[in-house]
């Protein structure tokens, strides 16, 4: 029976393992496994095993996301969010959390309920903010209705009817 060495990968991480980890995944991300590219990228962003590397943690992000993987494209919107290591870029980070909402990531649904609420990269639109809330809290994100009330308290009744439609996934 031949080692999987994905899964090598992973109990190598859970003993804290972190170079081996990389190791093990860095060819398997070459040969263009998405779960491996993601976790390189997180091994490079966290600086663990590896030296942090927020360019390479882009790259082997941006590879994963390009492949629909969901968590990789999440990522990438916090990269582009967060202005660590990377420039901040709304629109890409806009972009790839649309990627991930839309595959059903309750954090990155979250996350457009913000950018929508504080207007970042998009035009402030509270009516947006809480459908994205909405969808956030249905998935079970856990801050989600709590914030998706507070922002209801702020609506008119008109802009309240208006939250029953669907939120914008363009």
């Amino acid at each position: 029976m031949n080692p999987d060495p994905f899964k090598e990968g992973l109990a190598a991480a859970r003993r804290g393992d972190f170079p081996t980890a990389a190791d093990l995944w860095r060819g398997l991300a070459e040969q263009g496994d998405a779960r491996a590219q993601y976790n390189l990228g997180y091994l490079y962003a966290n600086g663990r095993g590896v030296a942090q590397d927020y360019p390479a943690a882009l790259t082997w992000y941006t590879r994963a996301a390009e492949q629909g993987f969901a968590p990789a494209q999440f990522n990438l919107g916090v990269l582009y969010s967060s202005d660590d290591g990377v420039p901040s870029d709304f629109p890409a980070a806009l972009k790839w959390y649309r990627a991930a909402a839309g595959q059903g990531d309750a954090d990155a649904q979250f996350n457009l309920g913000i950018a929508y609420a504080l207007g970042q990269g998009v035009t402030q639109d509270y009516v947006q903010a809480y459908r994205w809330y909405d969808l956030a809290a249905t998935a079970g994100q856990e801050k989600a209705a709590t914030t998706r009330d507070s922002i209801a308290a702020e609506l008119t009744p008109e802009q309240l009817a208006q939250c029953q439609g669907p939120a914008v996934r363009k």
